[in-house]
C-alpha cells in the first residue's frame, strides 16, 4: 500500500504542474505505465517490490520539471486556419448579401444574416468547448433524442414548395450522430456493420417522409462514407472484401430499384443530365442555367437576355438557391473561381487535419463533419452548373440560410473541439473484445451467411 501511494503521490505531483485538466488522465496513465514496466524489470533482476518501485521513481525523475515539460506539450490549440477560413465564408456571405442589396429588396435580409452569423459563432465556440467524446461514449442516447429532435422538427415546421422546411437542416446532424454510432459498433465485426445500417433507416425515413429526397441522399452517401472509412481502416476486424460487399450490394440495389420504381425520379435524372429534352417543362431551369452560365464572362456582367426579362425573374431565389449562377452572371467567372478556391483550401486543410487524428472517434466525428459539408457544397455546384439532380439545400456559410447557418457552425465547432484534444483520446479496446465474427463470409465471390455463428 505504501508503494502505491508513493505512486500516487508522485502521479498527482506531475498532474499540479498541468494546467489543462483534459491531459491528466493520459499523463498519469503514460507515467504509471512507464514506473510499473520499470519496476517489473528491476524485479526481474532480483530486486524486491517496494525496492523496485522507489528506484522506478527516481528513475522517472523530478516530478515538477516532468509535469512543466508535459504542460507544455499538452496544451488546447485553437485551429486558427479553419476558424479563419470559416470567417472569410461568413464575410463573403455578408458581402454578398450587400451587393444584391443595390437596387432589390434582399437588404431586408442583410440585418438578419448578421444577426444568424453572430449566433451561428456563438454556437461554434459552444461546441468546440464541448466535449466531442461523448458521441463516442453515449451514442444511443444521443441517437434517439435526435432522432426525438428530428420528428419534433418535423411536426413543427412549416411547408415550403411541399417540402417540410427546418428538417432538410436538422438531418444535417444525423452524420456525426452516425459516426458515434459506427465508433461503438465497430468491436461487433459484420454484426456491428449490419446494426449501424439498421441505424440510418429512421432518419431516412424521416427525410422521405418530409420530401427531402436530396437530405436522403446526402446523408446515404456522407454515411457510407463514414462506414466505408472504418471498414477499409480494418476497425470492424473483419475481411474488408466481404464487408464492403455487405455494404455496398444491398445499396445498389435499393437505389436502383427506387429510381426505376417511380418515373418522376428516373425523368428527373434524364432531364439532369440533358434538361434540353424537357427545355419547357422539368428541363427549363436546367436550360436556362447553362445558358446563363454559357453566355457569362471571366470578369463582368455576362450577355445572357431572355426576350428582357431580367435575370432575377428567370432565375428564382437567387440569394439562396442560386447565388453561383447568379454571381456567374453578374459579376464573371471570377466570382465563382474566387469562392472555390476559399471553400477548397477549408476542406482540403480539414482534410489534412482528419487524416491526422491518431483516435478512432476522433478520425470518425471530424470526417463526418467533412464530408456533410463538402458533399452540400458539391450538390450546390452542380445545381447551380445546369444540373438539377437534387435540389441544393445551402452553399454553407455563404448563401442566406438561417438554420443551415447555425447548423453547420455547430458542425464546425465539433470539428474544432475534435483537432483541439483528439491527441488526448483513447480508443479503449483490448485484445478479448474484439471477437472474430462469421457470420457471414465471403467464399468464391459469394457472401454466405452461417445461421450457426456465435
Amino acid at each position: 500500500m505504501k508503494q502505491s501511494n508513493n505512486v500516487r503521490k508522485y502521479l498527482n505531483t506531475v498532474c499540479e504542474q498541468i494546467r489543462w485538466k483534459k491531459a491528466h488522465d493520459v499523463v498519469s496513465r503514460e507515467i504509471e505505465d512507464h514506473i510499473i514496466d520499470q519496476k517489473n524489470a528491476f524485479i526481474a533482476n532480483g530486486l524486491d517490490e517496494a525496492a523496485a518501485t522507489d528506484k522506478a521513481i527516481k528513475e522517472m525523475g523530478d516530478p515538477v520539471l516532468i509535469g512543466s515539460e508535459f504542460d507544455h506539450t499538452y496544451r488546447p490549440t485553437i485551429e486558427w486556419s479553419i476558424v479563419g477560413m470559416t470567417g472569410i465564408m461568413l464575410i463573403i456571405g455578408l458581402a454578398i448579401r450587400i451587393f444584391l442589396a443595390y437596387g432589390s429588396d434582399i437588404q431586408l435580409m442583410l440585418p438578419k444574416s448578421i444577426i444568424i452569423s453572430v449566433i451561428g459563432i456563438g454556437c461554434m465556440i459552444l461546441a468546440y468547448f464541448l466535449d466531442f467524446t461523448i458521441i463516442g461514449k453515449y451514442p444511443k442516447v444521443i441517437y434517439f433524442s435526435f432522432i426525438a429532435i428530428a420528428i419534433g422538427t418535423t411536426i413543427v415546421s412549416p411547408l415550403y414548395n411541399g417540402r417540410i422546411y427546418y428538417t432538410q437542416f436538422i438531418l444535417l446532424l444525423f452524420p456525426t450522430v452516425f459516426s458515434g454510432i459506427v465508433y461503438r459498433m465497430r468491436t461487433k465485426g459484420y454484426l456491428g456493420i449490419i446494426l449501424s445500417g439498421a441505424f440510418m433507416v429512421i432518419p431516412l425515413l424521416i427525410g422521405v417522409m418530409s420530401s427531402h429526397f436530396s437530405s436522403v441522399v446526402l446523408l446515404s452517401l456522407v454515411c457510407l462514407i463514414v462506414l466505408t472509412l472504418a471498414i477499409v481502416k480494418g476497425w470492424f476486424n473483419v475481411k474488408k472484401l466481404g464487408a464492403i460487399l455487405l455494404v455496398y450490394v444491398p445499396t445498389v440495389i435499393v437505389s436502383i430499384a427506387t429510381i426505376i420504381s417511380n418515373p418522376i425520379r428516373l425523368n428527373r435524372l434524364i432531364y439532369a443530365i440533358v434538361p434540353s429534352l424537357e427545355s419547357r417543362g422539368s428541363g427549363w431551369l436546367g436550360t436556362m442555367t447553362r445558358k446563363v452560365i454559357m453566355n457569362a464572362k471571366l470578369i463582368g456582367q455576362g450577355d445572357f437576355e431572355l426576350n428582357g426579362v431580367p435575370i432575377t425573374s428567370v432565375l428564382p431565389s437567387i440569394d439562396t438557391d442560386f447565388l453561383i449562377t447568379y454571381l456567374i452572371h453578374r459579376v464573371g467567372w471570377i466570382s465563382f473561381i474566387v469562392i472555390m478556391i476559399v471553400i477548397l483550401a477549408f476542406i482540403l486543410r480539414s482534410y489534412k487535419l482528419c487524416s491526422k487524428q491518431k483516435s478512432v472517434l476522433g478520425r470518425l466525428v471530424s470526417t463526418s463533419v467533412l464530408i456533410t459539408f463538402t458533399i452540400q457544397v458539391i450538390f450546390y455546384v452542380i445545381n447551380n452548373l445546369g444540373f438539377q439532380l437534387f435540389s441544393s439545400q445551402t452553399l454553407p456559410l455563404i448563401s442566406y440560410g438561417r438554420t443551415a447557418t447555425v447548423i453547420n457552425m455547430i458542425l464546425i465547432g465539433i470539428m474544432l473541439s475534435v483537432f483541439k484534444s483528439g491527441d488526448l483520446v483513447r480508443d479503449k479496446i483490448t485484445t478479448s473484445t474484439w471477437r472474430k465474427n462469421n457470420l457471414f463470409e465471403v467464399v468464391d465471390g459469394k457472401i454466405i451467411i452461417n445461421l450457426n455463428a456465435k
